[in-house]
């Protein structure tokens, strides 16, 4: 079933998928090899520009999560190792066999666990920032603790372009409602899965290593989210994986880099 279109979104098709009795948003753009796009905390519409260049390259199936954007969450689905069941259940459904799989933030920890759970279901992994290992150690905090934030506050360390629209509170009062009600919608699905405990889950770890597909890891340069420490951390569970960093880029490539991450998608998956 079609959905209307955010208008960010308006060079693709946005529809409802149901989803063994969930509908789940789902939006598909371009031609080519296969990509399933996993977003991060800022749902679909914060990854319109990197969607908008990945179409050009591949055939782009971006759902928004259970709970984010218009996307159903039963009851059941409440921890991100759920989630990895459900795309395994979605891709099968799409007969997405083998595509390349991409992860933002934290839609990387979802890839993530997602692949320890069938290591060769993907044909390429790419993870842009991904969150879902322990974010602190006693005395130390690794990751940011994004609820702790102000939006304003949150909105300038995740990138360094502009701030998206929905982080000003002035310009957030004038947006539509159902531009309001989505990011609501993001950030009460965000919280219930990344809660407790904080935005990581304590086993993916040891779980890692399960993951065979040729993966490639991306940071920003000046990603303002997350520690040295964690990224090496990162490094260490998954030492199978090629290590990049994106010049001029917070935590939200996506956002800061688009045409770049693409560049870099396309290039890898095209090897």
């Amino acid at each position: 079933m079609e959905t209307a279109c955010l208008d960010e979104l308006d060079f693709g098709t946005l529809s409802t998928v149901d989803l063994l009795g969930t509908g789940v948003e789902m939006f598909t753009a371009g031609s080519g090899d296969p990509l399933l796009f996993l977003h991060g905390i800022d749902g679909l519409e914060g990854s319109a520009a990197v969607l908008r260049e990945l179409a050009k390259t591949f055939t782009v199936h971006a759902p928004s999560h259970p709970g984010f954007g218009n996307s159903q969450r039963p009851a059941r689905l409440d921890r991100v190792d759920d989630l990895g069941y459900f795309y395994l259940d979605l891709m099968a459904q799409l007969g997405l066999d083998r595509p390349v799989v991409v992860g933002i933030s934290f839609g990387g920890w979802v890839a993530a666990e997602t692949l320890t759970k069938e290591p060769a279901r993907a044909a390429q992994l790419v993870l842009v920032s991904p969150l879902g290992l322990p974010t602190a150690d006693r005395r130390v905090q690794h990751v940011a603790d994004i609820f702790m934030l102000s939006r304003q506050e949150l909105g300038k360390r995740m990138q360094v372009g502009a701030p998206e629209p929905g982080s000003d509170m002035a310009v957030l009062t004038k947006l539509p409602e159902e531009r309001i009600r989505r990011l609501m919608r993001n950030d009460e699905a965000a919280s219930l899965y990344g809660w407790t405990p904080y935005m990581s889950n304590p086993k993916l770890a040891d779980r890692l290593h399960r993951i065979s597909t040729p993966t490639l890891m991306l940071w920003g340069d000046s990603d303002a989210i997350v520690s040295a420490a964690y990224r090496e951390r990162w490094r260490a569970a998954l030492p199978q994986a090629e290590v990049e960093t994106i010049a001029e880029a917070g935590h939200r490539i996506h956002a800061d880099q688009p045409a770049a991450l693409a560049a870099r998608i396309a290039a890898f998956a095209g090897r």
